[in-house]
C-alpha cells in the first residue's frame, strides 16, 4: 500500500498532508500495490536480433497537416505513428487550430477522428461551422470512456486522431478519477500504443498549470514524442505556436498564428508582422535586434523607457517579452563597465508585438535601447545590433550569425553591430561593425 501524488507523481509510504515532492497540499491518496511484472521468456527472439548496421532505413513518409507553420514546427509534417501533446491555456485556440488542421487533412488525405471529452457534438459542430470545417471524413465522438475510443478508432480507421482532452480520459479498470496521476500514465500508455500499433498520428490536447507547464505527471511529456505549446493572450490576436520536445525536428521552433473570426490565420513573415512600417522614424528608446526562435531568425523591436523615480519610493524594473534577470545583469553591467548611473531612475522594458523572447543575444540590445532612452538619442532605422554581453563587458558570439544577417537584410537593414569573435560571412548590401567590448559598441552607436 502506498500514496500518490495527484500533481506530480510522487509516492510516499505514508500519508503527508502536504506533498514532500512538490509542495501542493492534501494531494496525496491512497493507491493499491503496483502489479509486478510478468516473467519474460527470451528464447522466442532467436535470430531476429540484428545489429546497428544490419537495419535498413526506410522513407518516412510525413503527412503534410494543411498549415505551413504547424509542418514547419513539427520538423516537415505528421509522422505515422508519432504522438504529439498539445498544451495551452483554456479559450487560446487549440481546439480551433486542430479542427482546422483536421478539415484540411480530412479533404485532402484522409478520415480524421476528433474526440471531444469536454464538449457535446453540438458544441463542436458549432465551432466547426464557424471556420468552415465541413468535410464527410472528419469524425467526431463526445466520449471520456478509453475504450469506447479505441472502438471508435478501430471502426473508422482514421489517418489522425485527436483526443481533446486527455484529462477527460479515463479507463474504468484503473483505480481513480480521470485526470490523476495514474489515469493519465493508463491511458496515455494505451493511447500511445494504439497509435504505433496501427501507423496513425495522434494528438492529446493537455491542460497546463498555472505556471505554465502541463498538468500531470512528466512521465506523460517523457513518453510522447512531440509536446507544444500554444502561448499568447486572450486580449490580444497573435498567438504562438511553440515545440519544447520534438524527436523528428528542431526544438524550441515557434510558428506564428493571428485569430480571426474564421479561426487561426498563419503569419509567414512574422518580422514584418511585428515590426510594422520599418520606415517610420525611429524613436529614442527603440532598438532592432535579430533573434533566433528554434531555427528561424525573427527581426524584433526593443523598447526602453527610462524616467526618473521622483522621489517616489524604490526604483522600477518592469519587463515584457524578456527575462527580467537578464535585464538586471545588463544594468549591472552599464553602472560598471560604461558608468552610466541609473540607480535613480525607473525602467521598463517591451518587445513590441507580444513576442516573449529568451536568448541571451538581446544582451547588447537592452543596452542599446536604454542607453538611447536615457540619452534621448534615436537610431538609425536601418540600424541593428546583436551580441551576448558578459560580465566583464567582453560582446560574446552568437548563433547562425549568417541566417540573422539575412533576415535583417530582408527587412531593409543596412548596418549591423555583432561580435567580433563570431565566424562572419560578408552579406551583400549589409554592413558589419564588430565589436570585441560593450564601450566600442556604444561608441559605433554614437551614443
Amino acid at each position: 500500500m502506498a500514496f500518490l501524488c495527484s500533481q506530480c507523481g510522487h509516492r510516499s509510504v505514508k500519508w503527508f498532508g502536504r506533498c514532500p515532492g512538490c509542495g501542493q497540499w492534501d494531494s496525496l491518496s491512497e493507491t493499491g500495490p503496483e502489479r509486478a511484472s510478468d516473467v519474460v521468456d527470451s528464447t522466442w527472439l532467436g535470430e531476429e536480433l540484428r545489429s546497428i548496421s544490419e537495419i535498413d532505413l526506410e522513407k518516412v513518409n510525413r503527412l503534410p497537416s494543411g498549415l505551413s507553420e504547424l509542418d514547419r514546427l513539427l520538423g516537415g509534417g505528421l509522422i505515422p505513428g508519432g504522438v504529439i501533446l498539445f498544451g495551452g491555456e483554456p479559450g487560446i485556440g487549440k481546439s480551433t487550430l486542430l479542427l482546422q488542421m483536421a478539415e484540411s487533412i480530412a479533404r485532402g488525405a484522409g478520415k480524421i477522428l476528433y474526440v471531444s471529452g469536454e464538449e457535446s457534438e453540438g458544441q463542436v459542430k458549432l465551432r466547426a461551422a464557424r471556420i468552415g470545417a465541413n468535410s464527410g471524413r472528419l469524425f467526431v465522438l463526445s466520449e471520456q470512456s478509453l475504450h469506447r475510443i479505441m472502438a471508435a478508432v478501430e471502426q473508422v480507421e482514421p489517418l489522425v486522431l485527436i483526443v481533446d482532452s486527455i484529462q477527460t480520459t479515463a479507463d474504468e479498470r484503473v483505480a481513480g478519477e480521470a485526470g490523476s496521476v495514474k489515469q493519465l500514465r493508463e491511458v496515455s500508455a494505451a493511447l500511445i500504443q494504439l497509435t504505433k500499433a496501427r501507423g496513425m498520428t495522434t494528438f492529446l490536447v493537455g491542460h497546463i498549470t498555472k505556471e505554465g507547464s502541463f498538468a500531470g505527471p512528466k512521465t506523460v511529456e517523457h513518453l510522447v514524442d512531440v509536446a507544444i505549446y500554444l502561448e499568447g493572450s486572450r486580449t490580444e490576436d497573435v498567438r504562438i505556436l511553440r515545440s519544447v520536445k520534438n524527436r523528428f525536428g528542431a526544438t524550441n521552433e515557434v510558428a506564428v498564428f493571428q485569430m480571426t473570426a474564421k479561426g487561426l490565420v498563419e503569419i509567414e513573415d512574422p518580422s514584418r508582422f511585428f515590426l510594422g512600417d520599418t520606415d517610420r522614424p525611429r524613436q529614442p528608446g527603440s532598438v532592432y535586434v535579430p533573434v533566433l526562435e528554434g531555427t528561424r531568425p525573427i527581426l524584433i523591436e526593443l523598447q526602453a523607457l527610462v524616467s526618473p523615480t521622483g522621489g517616489y519610493g524604490v526604483p522600477q524594473r518592469r519587463c515584457t517579452g524578456l527575462d527580467v534577470n537578464r535585464v538586471l545583469l545588463m544594468l549591472a553591467v552599464m553602472e560598471k563597465h560604461l558608468d552610466v548611473h541609473i540607480g535613480g531612475a525607473d525602467v521598463y522594458m517591451s518587445l513590441a508585438g507580444g513576442l516573449d523572447v529568451r536568448e541571451r543575444g538581446t544582451d547588447l540590445g537592452v543596452i542599446a535601447a536604454v542607453l538611447s532612452s536615457l540619452r534621448n538619442r534615436a537610431l538609425s532605422n536601418r540600424t541593428a545590433v546583436v551580441g551576448e554581453v558578459g560580465l566583464s563587458g567582453e560582446i560574446r558570439p552568437v548563433r547562425r550569425l549568417k541566417e540573422r544577417m539575412a533576415e535583417a537584410v530582408h527587412l531593409g537593414i543596412e548596418r549591423l553591430i555583432v561580435p567580433k569573435t563570431s565566424r562572419m560571412a560578408k552579406q551583400e548590401g549589409l554592413e558589419l561593425v564588430a565589436v570585441e567590448y560593450v564601450h566600442e559598441a556604444i561608441e559605433a552607436l554614437n551614443f
